[in-house]
């Protein structure tokens, strides 16, 4: 059976008006990258100011047109529109990929193709240690699952203790594990050895990205993060509250020894940033000053829209660069945002506690 999408992007010929502002896409390829990664889409906002907004759609594709604003360069539409074409053909690989690892890791791990959970332990990269289907019963494609009673039955009796074997097992070297250390914050178990090697390389648990330790990012030291309350602005969804606006700025600098150019300049940046003046926004905010003292904001690089290199760019934590439009143009109403970015912070090491 083969994948129940498709992950060819739509070659509409056509779909009204100016046909150098319209992009068309699979309603999935969209869908996901609005999920899983809209610090890349906040990335191509940022860059360009060119707004992007659904002009369209059929049951499988959705006609994205291009907005750019007033003062923006000639060239900008250009570059948003090739920029985004390139940012949906990554997605879509991006998508095919996790299909696949989520069907090989389904055949292995879930007897029963109608486990509602099975996606989201995948994208977390963890493993299903709960009871599997003792009704035969396989994924498509995954062979050997709906086998005869006699197989299966072989199979149950090889599984009498396998429980018991994965306890032992570390996952690192896949040995039986030597000289236990157990992590303090996720309980995850290694041998003493490999988690120290692993620690060494990066202060994170291999099993489920927990932070151990303090991540420190390369962003340029010379910026600044200021902040201001406007009780008259309110954001769609919270208009029982202020708003809360966060200012980036960055002079001019040369790269340091931890940048990719050291020596070379640098032009200086503003950003502007909107959360809602609640008791979570001002949480987020709290997380969005760790993040900036560990440098974690922004990072120095090529812009993933004009191509050009070193240049200060957002380090994929998704800020709302818009008060209104909603998420695909960055802004408000986006009931999950101030859950979604937590968890990105999370990602990285950063929490209230």
């Amino acid at each position: 059976m083969g994948s129940p999408v498709s992950f060819v992007l739509s070659r509409m010929a056509a779909c009204g008006g100016n046909i150098k502002n319209k992009v068309t896409v699979n309603k999935t390829v969209w869908d996901f990258l609005n999920k899983e990664t809209p610090s890349k889409l906040t990335r191509l906002w940022e860059e360009n100011r060119v707004r992007i907004l659904i002009d369209g759609e059929t049951s499988e594709i959705y006609v994205l047109r291009l907005s750019p604003e007033s003062h923006v360069p000639a060239n900008a539409l250009y570059l948003a529109r090739k920029a985004l074409k390139s940012l949906l053909k990554e997605t879509e690989k991006e998508l095919k990929k996790s299909y696949k690892q989520h069907q090989l890791s389904g055949c292995m791990a879930y007897g029963d193709k109608n486990n509602e959970h099975a996606t989201e332990l995948h994208i977390r990269g963890t493993y299903s240690r709960g009871t599997q289907s003792s009704g035969g019963k396989g994924l498509p494609g995954c062979a050997g699952m709906g086998a005869s009673s006699s197989h299966s039955s072989s199979r149950d009796h090889r599984r009498e203790d396998p429980e018991d074997d994965r306890e032992n097992q570390c996952p690192i070297c896949l040995g039986e594990i030597q000289n236990i250390k157990t992590l303090e914050k996720c309980q995850h178990s290694f041998c003493e050895d490999c988690i120290t090697r692993a620690l060494q390389v990066k202060k994170a648990c291999p099993m489920c990205g927990r932070f151990y330790g303090q991540l420190v990012g390369n962003q340029p030291e010379n910026g600044r993060m200021l902040v201001s309350k406007d009780s008259g602005l309110l954001l769609p969804g919270y208009e029982k509250y202020g708003t809360i606006i966060i200012q980036y700025v960055f002079p001019p600098g040369i790269q340091g020894s931890e940048h990719p150019n050291p020596g070379v300049r640098y032009p200086g940046t503003t950003r502007v940033a909107y959360l809602p003046d609640c008791p979570e926004g001002n949480k987020v905010l709290t997380l969005f000053k760790k993040a900036f003292d560990q440098r974690l904001t922004f990072t120095i690089g090529t812009s993933m829209t004009t191509g050009r290199p070193n240049v200060i760019t957002w380090n994929d934590i998704h800020h709302k660069t818009n008060c209104t439009g909603g998420p695909q143009l960055f802004g408000y109403p986006d009931p999950t945002y101030l859950l979604r970015v937590q968890e990105e912070l999370r990602a990285k090491g950063i929490t209230a506690d």
